[in-house]
């Protein structure tokens, strides 16, 4: 997610009472009418936030989009022989 991702979710929760469950702020961003931010909310775990930052401490965050990465450096980056314990972005792929 980039910063004008979660910039709709920022605005759209602006006046959202904490805290709040995930339903609740589901509800609150389908009610602002932006479906960017719905889509983002509708992926957080199910729990109860005490604020903003507690929420935006649990959205998925995507480092691959935010570096800039191709979807085919991606694949490589999947298909690599390092250990699935390492971050797929974070495995250094031979660009041989």
């Amino acid at each position: 997610m980039n910063g004008t991702s979660w910039a709709h979710v920022q605005e759209a929760l602006s006046d959202l009472d904490f805290p709040a469950s995930k339903n609740e702020i589901v509800e609150h961003a389908e009610q602002y009418g932006d479906w960017q931010a719905v889509r983002l909310v509708k992926a957080l775990p199910i729990a109860t936030y005490r604020n903003m930052n507690d929420l935006r401490a649990s959205v998925r965050l995507d480092p691959a989009e935010d570096e800039g990465q191709t979807p085919s450096l991606k694949a490589e980056h999947a298909r690599s022989q390092h250990s699935h314990k390492i971050a797929e972005y974070l495995r250094e792929v031979d660009q041989s």
